[in-house]
């Protein structure tokens, strides 16, 4: 058997090389709206700190590399920056991800509330068989959250008071509003 040894791989290489592997196998999982999410956060934390100002296009290309976020690949003349224009269907997602402290820890706490299907009015949907040899009562059915989206999280990108914003993901996370209800307040 031929083994191939990658030594001395970036971070991004390492993870271009491991999509490339499962794509060649056939064996990769899509990531879920919250994955992206925690993977550009965490991205973005190792990259520039807290500070948003920081952020420059091309990480946010990179990004959308990483996610597998399809972008056309057109280059600015002047500089050979990235064109901006590019990011228009992703921005809400970077605007979500790139928030910090105790923002993006509610957030995060919601979106673990999420996988484990403890948000008020949360839709799930029903997996395989799961066989369980030492259950007496037979096979369980394991109930997965269905798949979130960006669209309760649009209007909270609009939101400027942080107060306001914490108040209303802190009513989320004890059970008072469902992600529809959350948007709704976001958008009052």
């Amino acid at each position: 058997m031929k083994s191939i040894i990658y030594a001395g791989l970036t971070k991004t290489e390492a993870k271009l090389l491991a999509w490339d592997h499962n794509t060649d196998n056939e064996y990769r999982m899509s990531m879920t709206f919250i994955q992206r999410f925690r993977l550009i956060h965490n991205d973005f934390l190792e990259k520039f700190g807290r500070d948003k100002t920081e952020v420059i296009l091309s990480f946010r290309k990179e990004c959308c590399l990483e996610i597998g976020y399809q972008i056309e690949d057109r280059i600015k003349s002047k500089g050979g920056k990235v064109n901006s224009e590019l990011f228009k269907g992703i921005d809400n997602i970077f605007q979500l991800a790139f928030r910090t402290r105790e923002i993006w820890e509610l957030i995060d706490d919601i979106f673990e509330m999420w996988e484990n299907i403890a948000i008020k009015n949360e839709k799930v949907k029903r997996s395989k068989l799961i066989i369980c040899t030492n259950s007496k009562t037979g096979p369980k059915m394991k109930q997965l959250p269905d798949y979130m989206t960006i669209t309760p999280w649009r209007p909270m990108q609009s939101v400027k008071d942080d107060k306001l914003v914490k108040s209303i993901l802190c009513r989320v996370k004890i059970g008072e509003l469902s992600l529809e209800e959350m948007c709704s307040e976001f958008q009052k």
